[in-house]
């Protein structure tokens, strides 16, 4: 089974999967991590232990988080470092999230996941350097 994981501070999380919904309908294979939320009933470190003890050896797993080095990605990255069908990547953002969604379930590979991160990467764009031709009418 293919499943998709985020883990961020607060809800960012949650705010991107509803956004993917945007995109695509089907957002229900799309787990959410929400660490450090004010709800004292969340609490998404219980929530991710019993997640992954439902990861099974022919689940592809692809976990997204938020701040490379920062706190939940630490944490990601010592409970899941070890499990070879668990790809980690961070810096979560709705291009890379959008690339991960729309994999073929059966095609994703370490290479695949890494050609589409350098993608989201060139995406990324300071618009005062981006020269951008507008046009008048259909020419």
């Amino acid at each position: 089974m293919f499943k998709i994981a985020l883990a961020s501070h607060g809800s960012l999380c949650r705010g991107m999967r509803e956004t993917a919904r945007l995109f695509t309908q089907d957002v229900s294979f799309i787990q959410i991590f929400p660490f450090y939320e004010e709800n004292p009933e969340s609490d998404a470190e219980a929530q991710l232990d019993a997640w992954i003890q439902d990861i099974h050896e022919e689940d592809v797993v692809v976990m997204l988080t938020d701040i490379l080095w920062g706190s939940v990605n630490q944490k990601i990255m010592l409970k899941l470092q070890n499990r070879t069908n668990v790809h980690i990547v961070t810096g979560l953002n709705l291009p890379l999230l959008l690339e991960m969604i729309t994999m073929e379930p059966q095609s994703v590979t370490p290479e695949l996941i890494s050609e589409k991160v350098k993608s989201c990467r060139d995406s990324i764009a300071f618009m005062r350097e981006v020269t951008v031709e507008f046009q008048d009418g259909d020419e």
